[in-house]
This record gives C-alpha cells, sequence and structure tokens, in this order.
C-alpha cells in the first residue's frame, strides 16, 4: 500500500490518557493541543479515568470522550477501537503506562492501523515497575510506532531496565513558556526571605523535608517564610507538621493557582524536593523565571541544572544536605542572582515551549503520512 497523501490540515491526533487532572504531564499536553490547534492540527482525548478537570486549558474544538473504565477493565481495548473508528485519528498518543497497554491492544482492533506514539513522563510514585511490566513494555515497545521520553536520562533508564530499543526511543524535553514565565524585573530585597514550591501535595513529591529544612533554617535564626502551591491529599499532614516544628505562622499553602508566574515571583529560592520526576515542569517554570533553585537529583535534574552550574543539587531525602543548600543561598543574594540568571538563560536557549511544540509538530505531521501498517 502506498502512504496516504494527506495535507496538514488532515492530521489528527487521538491522545489517550490515564486521567485529565491538573498534573505537570496533562497540562504540557494542554499546551501542546492548544499551540498546534492554531496550526490545523485537530485533536481529539480519551480519558481512561475520572473526569475532564482541565478541560477549560483546551480548545473549545477539542473532542474529550471519558470512559470512566473501571480497574484492569476487559473491554477497555474494545472500547478504545470503536473511538479510534469513530473519530478515525491519523495519529494516535498514548501516554504514560496507565494509556498504553490498553492503545495499542485497542489500535490492533481498529481498521484501517494507524501510528501509534507512546510517551513516558514518569511514575505516580518512586521507584521503577514491577518486572511483569518491565517485560510488557519490551513487547509493547516493539509493537509501537514511535517512541519518546522527556529526558536523556529517562531515555537511558528505559533503555537499560525495560529493555526499549535504543536505535528507536526518541527524546522531546518539555518546554517552558519564556514569555510567560520571565523574571519579574523587580530588584528591591525583601526584608523576610521566601522559599517555595509548586508541586501537588503527593508523597512522591516529599513536601516534608522541604518543611524539615525551612524549620531548621528558622531554629537557627533565619528569619523566612515558606509558601507553597498545589492541593492534595496530604494538605493536613503537612500543616500539621508545620505546627509541630514551631513554623505554623511562617508556613502557607496556598493551593491550586492560576498565576502560577505571579507565585513564582514572590519567592526568593525554589524547591524541588522529589523522591522521584522524569522532567519536572515546575522547576523548568522557576528556571524560566530566573529564580536560584535547589532540586533533588531525580529524573533529569542534572541535565536541566547544567551539572549544578544553573542551580544546587542535593540527594533525594537528604534534609542535611537541602539544609545546608538553602542556607548558603539564602545568606547570600549574589549567588542568587547569578544562579537565577543562569538558569534563566538556560531554560531560553534549550527548554523553550517553542522548541517541545515544533518537534510535536514535526512528529505528528510525518507519522500522519506513513502507510497505515503495523510496524
Amino acid at each position: 500500500m502506498r502512504p496516504v497523501d494527506r495535507a496538514p490540515k488532515d492530521v489528527h491526533v487521538l491522545h489517550v490518557v490515564p486521567g485529565l487532572g491538573p498534573g505537570g504531564m496533562e497540562l504540557t499536553m494542554g499546551r501542546v493541543i492548544t499551540s498546534l490547534a492554531q496550526a490545523g492540527i485537530r485533536h481529539s482525548i480519551a480519558c481512561l479515568k475520572g473526569e475532564a478537570d482541565i478541560a477549560d486549558r483546551l480548545p473549545a474544538s477539542t473532542d474529550i470522550h471519558c470512559f470512566h473504565s473501571r480497574p484492569n477493565e476487559p473491554q477497555l481495548p474494545l472500547r478504545i477501537a470503536r473511538l479510534i473508528r469513530t473519530v478515525r485519528p491519523t495519529v494516535i498518543h498514548a501516554r504514560n503506562w496507565g494509556a498504553w497497554p490498553d492503545s495499542a491492544a485497542g489500535r490492533l482492533l481498529a481498521r484501517p492501523i494507524v501510528p501509534l506514539v507512546f510517551s513516558f513522563h514518569g511514575l505516580g510514585r518512586a521507584g521503577y515497575m514491577p518486572l511483569r511490566r518491565r517485560v510488557a513494555s519490551w513487547f509493547l515497545s516493539r509493537m509501537t510506532t514511535y517512541l519518546f521520553t522527556v529526558s536523556e536520562q529517562s531515555k537511558r533508564m528505559l533503555v537499560d531496565k525495560w529493555g526499549w530499543p535504543a536505535d528507536r526511543t526518541n527524546v522531546i524535553p518539555n518546554g517552558v513558556d519564556i514569555q510567560r514565565f520571565c523574571p519579574s524585573g523587580n530588584s528591591n530585597p525583601r526584608k523576610q526571605l521566601i522559599v517555595g514550591t509548586v508541586g501537588n501535595l503527593r508523597p512522591v513529591k516529599n513536601h516534608a523535608i522541604l518543611v524539615r529544612a525551612c524549620a531548621d533554617l528558622v531554629r537557627r535564626g533565619m528569619d523566612l517564610q515558606l509558601h507553597i502551591a498545589g492541593e492534595g491529599a496530604l494538605r493536613s499532614d503537612l500543616t500539621a507538621l508545620a505546627e509541630s516544628l514551631g513554623i505554623g505562622g511562617r508556613f502557607q499553602l496556598v493551593g491550586l493557582i492560576e498565576d502560577v508566574p505571579k507565585f513564582l515571583h514572590g519567592l526568593d529560592v525554589f524547591v524541588l524536593s522529589s523522591d522521584s520526576e522524569q522532567h519536572p515542569n515546575a522547576l523548568n517554570e522557576a528556571m524560566a523565571c530566573g529564580l536560584s533553585c535547589v532540586a533533588t537529583e531525580v529524573g533529569c535534574v542534572e541535565e536541566l541544572l547544567d551539572s549544578g552550574r544553573c542551580g544546587r543539587i542535593v540527594s533525594p531525602g537528604d534534609t542535611a544536605g537541602l539544609t545546608a543548600a538553602l542556607a548558603d543561598l539564602l545568606a547570600d543574594r549574589k549567588q542568587r542572582e547569578r544562579l537565577g540568571a543562569s538558569a534563566r538563560q538556560r531554560a531560553c536557549d534549550h527548554y523553550s515551549s517553542q522548541r517541545m511544540v515544533t518537534a510535536y509538530e514535526e512528529m505528528y505531521r510525518r507519522l500522519s503520512l506513513r502507510t497505515t501498517k503495523q510496524p
């Protein structure tokens, strides 16, 4: 069969995602969809679990299908196949493990078979996948048209630990809107230093270690506040921890926020304290805002911070190391400014949203022109 000659306007991507909550992967997908919709690419979304909580972040033209699937639902591939036959995409893009096996099976049950993209954005908790999933991943990677992840570190893990083919595993880094996320231009020093972070209140983010580090600095006589933007199940636990450590009056959980740049402009130091990440969008955004950053050595943090030339890197779970890095930065405004400027430059040079969107567009258009046959 000869490749179908499709015009750019015919490109139609069916995105299959485990859910549509306000997480980093989902919000990045929303930014890609918004940009590519303006370029004439059509988009449909299959949300396998829950509601489309970020529907307001997507173009009105986006066709969203909420499956409300049950755990290990045997009929799910059949339901996905029916949707594929109905919307007739030119590309299917499954994100993260929770969408991959059912998307791959559903794609084979529909005709004609269209190219399948799988992208790995991270795990819901620290650690590697169980053996059975790694074995399944080995087979699925050979059934998938195009594979990519968000960092070189993640690629090495997928090739070395999960058996993905090195020559077919690609990297498309997450991007940040460097026009929206930019330095505030306010150089007036604050009387009280503010440490902060952005992230869902989940165990994998390990906000507790940040609370403990700030409490330790306060006990040493440092005048600071800790602000955390995000929502989740650990809200009451974190509040209780701050109270028990004597910094309840210096601790703010501001919840979900719309204006993330404004929140970041109110910080002196940004901290990523996670136990596991792949490509942390929150760190990208803080770098683009010109903030000095401290981050745990997870995922591609070493790549993002250029091996420490653009920020401080500490070991995951190392309270003493995090405390020392914060103490050093908070005591030295010139160092904060220097690292912030370097972080901003690196975000502009390597991690802009324009670079990311261009890579996605080229991938979708090229795959849409492929012969619709199983790879």
